[in-house]
C-alpha cells in the first residue's frame, strides 16, 4: 500500500471515532440546552397570575393544543388511571398541563404523568427533566411542584416538541464534523508525510550519487533517526562499492590479459596445426589430436572471457551493427581444420547480401561459433553439418540453422541441454554425451541479452539441430 493512500486510510479511521465522540458530545448538550430552556419557561409558570387562572378553571387551564373547550361530560368521574384520549391536534412547541396531588391531569388534553416523575416529585421539591419521543423527534419533559397545595394545579409538566428538521441538524452536524476531523487528520500528517519522501528523495539521490552522505533532519525523532541509519548505511556501501569497482576493473584487465596473451597465441598455435594436420606424415594422428585439444582450450577460455563480459553488461547492453554472413564465413573457416581432421564436412549456404543484426559482434561470434563447433566435435567421422540462413524480407527477420547429423542426444540429456537459461558457472565440458556445457549456457545468454531466439530441435531420424532467429 502506497505512502498515501496509508495515510488517507489512518486518517479516516481517527476521523470516525473523533465524528462519532464530537456528535454525542454535542447531542448531549443540546438536549440539556433544551432541558434547562423547558425547566425555566416552567417555572417562570409559578406565579399569582397563573395560579388565579388555573384554579378558577382547571378544565381548560393550560390544555395544550386543544383548539377549543372540550364536552364537559369528559372531566366527570375520572380516576388517574383512565384518562380520556386526547383529542386528535398538532402538538405546540410549548405545553404545559395541571395536576393534583393524585398527579390527575385537569384536563382531557393532559398527558399521562410519568411514574418516574411521580417517585421524584415525592421525594423532592426540584424539578425533574427527562425526554420523549415524538414523531418528530426526541423532545424534553420537565415536572415542577408548584407549592400549590391542595388543589388542581399542585404539578406542573411541561412538554417542549423538539425543534424543526431535527434530524436533518444531526445529518449536517454529523457530516460537518466528519469532514472537519478528516481534514484536521490529513494536515496533521502532511508534516510527517512530508519529511518521508524527502528522506526517500534524499535516498534515492544518494544512491544515484554513489551513496553519498544524507543531510540530517533538523527534528530530533524516530524519523529522524533515520538519516543516521541511512548514512552509515550509505559510508558501508560507498566503500563495498568501491571495492566491487576496483574488482571490476582487474577482471576487465584480467579478461583483456587473458584474451590478448593466451587466446590469440592459441588461436595462432592452432592455424600452425592446422596447417600440418592434414599432411601425410607419421606425426599426422599426433598432430590432429594436438590440434583437437588447442582447439578444445582456447575454446574454452575464449567462452570464460564471454561469461565474464556478460555478467559485467548493463541491464540494457550497448549495440552496433553486426553483419552476419562474415561471422558465419569467418566461423566455418576457422572450423575447417577441425572438421577435417574429424572427417566432417560443413556445408555452408548463406544470402549474397549482408544481413545486418543489432548486437555485440564478439559475443554473436562466440555464440554461433559455441554451435557450430558442438556440431563438428560432437559429429561422426563421415558426418557432416549444414550451416544455412534465410531472411523473410516482409517480417524482417532472419533464421540461421546449424544442423547435423551425428549420433543425436537421447530424451533426457535433451531435456537437461533445453533447460538452460543463464550459465551458472558449474557447466560440464561436453554437451554430448554427459552434462551440458558452458558453450550452451553463453549462447543461450547472449541471444536473451540481444532479442534472439534460440531453439534447440531433435530431428527424428537422428542428429541434432538448433536454430537461431531474430529482427534484422
Amino acid at each position: 500500500m502506497m505512502l498515501r493512500t496509508r495515510v488517507a486510510v489512518t486518517s479516516l479511521l481517527v476521523a470516525i471515532p473523533a465524528t462519532a465522540v464530537m456528535a454525542i458530545a454535542i447531542e448531549r448538550v443540546r438536549a440539556r440546552d433544551l432541558e434547562r430552556a423547558a425547566e425555566r419557561v416552567a417555572l417562570s409558570q409559578i406565579n399569582d397570575q397563573v395560579r388565579e387562572r388555573c384554579e378558577s378553571d382547571p378544565g381548560w387551564f393550560l390544555t395544550g393544543p386543544l383548539l377549543g373547550r372540550p364536552p364537559g361530560g369528559v372531566f366527570v368521574e375520572r380516576s388517574p388511571d383512565d384518562l380520556p384520549p386526547r383529542p386528535r391536534v398538532e402538538p405546540q412547541p410549548f405545553e404545559l398541563f395541571a395536576y393534583d396531588e393524585a398527579f390527575v391531569g385537569s384536563s382531557s388534553g393532559s398527558a399521562r404523568f410519568p411514574q418516574d416523575f411521580r417517585r421524584a416529585m415525592r421525594t423532592s421539591s426540584q424539578p425533574a427533566t427527562a425526554p420523549y419521543e415524538t414523531e418528530n423527534g426526541t423532545g424534553v419533559q420537565v415536572a415542577v411542584p408548584t407549592g400549590w397545595t391542595g388543589g388542581p394545579c399542585m404539578y406542573f409538566l411541561a412538554r417542549m416538541e423538539p425543534p424543526p428538521n431535527q434530524l436533518r441538524q444531526r445529518v449536517l452536524t454529523v457530516a460537518g464534523l466528519f469532514v472537519v476531523s478528516l481534514a484536521v487528520a490529513l494536515l496533521a500528517s502532511a508534516p510527517t508525510v512530508a519529511r518521508v519522501r524527502r528522506l526517500a528523495r534524499d535516498a534515492r539521490a544518494s544512491v544515484d550519487d554513489n551513496f553519498t552522505a544524507i543531510a540530517p533532519d533538523r527534528h530530533h525523532d524516530e524519523l529522524s533517526s533515520l538519516t543516521f541509519v541511512l548514512n552509515d548505511s550509505s559510508q558501508v556501501l560507498h566503500e563495498r562499492r568501491a571495492r566491487i569497482d576496483d574488482l571490476d576493473e582487474a577482471l576487465r584487465r584480467f579478461v583483456k590479459t587473458t584474451e590478448d596473451e593466451v587466446a590469440k597465441p592459441l588461436a595462432a598455435l592452432e592455424r600452425r596445426l592446422a596447417e600440418n594436420a592434414g599432411a601425410s606424415t607419421p606425426a599426422r594422428q599426433e598432430l590432429q589430436d594436438t590440434l583437437r585439444q588447442a582447439h578444445v582450450l582456447r575454446g574454452e577460455i575464449e567462452n570464460l572471457v564471454a561469461a565474464t563480459r556478460l555478467r559485467t553488461l548493463p541491464p540494457t547492453p550497448e549495440t552496433a551493427p553486426v553483419n552476419l554472413t562474415s561471422i558465419l564465413a569467418r566461423i566455418v573457416e576457422r572450423q575447417a581444420p577441425l572438421a577435417l581432421a574429424g572427417q566432417v564436412t560443413v556445408r555452408l549456404s548463406i544470402p549474397e547480401s549482408p544481413v545486418v543484426i543489432q548486437a555485440d559482434e564478439a559475443l554473436i561470434e562466440r555464440a554461433v561459433d559455441n554451435i557450430i563447433d558442438n556440431a563438428v566435435r560432437h559429429n561422426r567421422p563421415g558426418g557432416e553439418v549444414t550451416v544455412s540462413m534465410t531472411v523473410d524480407a516482409a517480417e524482417r527477420r532472419f533464421r540461421l540453422w546449424v544442423a547435423d547429423n551425428g549420433p543425436g542426444v537421447t530424451e533426457e540429456q535433451f531435456r537437461g541441454l533445453t533447460a538452460i537459461r543463464r550459465f551458472r558457472g558449474d557447466e560440464g565440458r561436453n554437451r554430448r554425451p554427459g552434462a551440458p556445457g558452458l558453450g550452451l549456457a553463453v549462447a543461450r545468454e547472449v541471444c536473451d541479452r540481444y532479442g534472439l531466439q534460440l531453439d534447440l530441435k531433435r530431428p527424428g531420424a537422428g542428429g541434432f539441430e538448433v536454430e537461431f532467429s531474430g529482427p534484422v
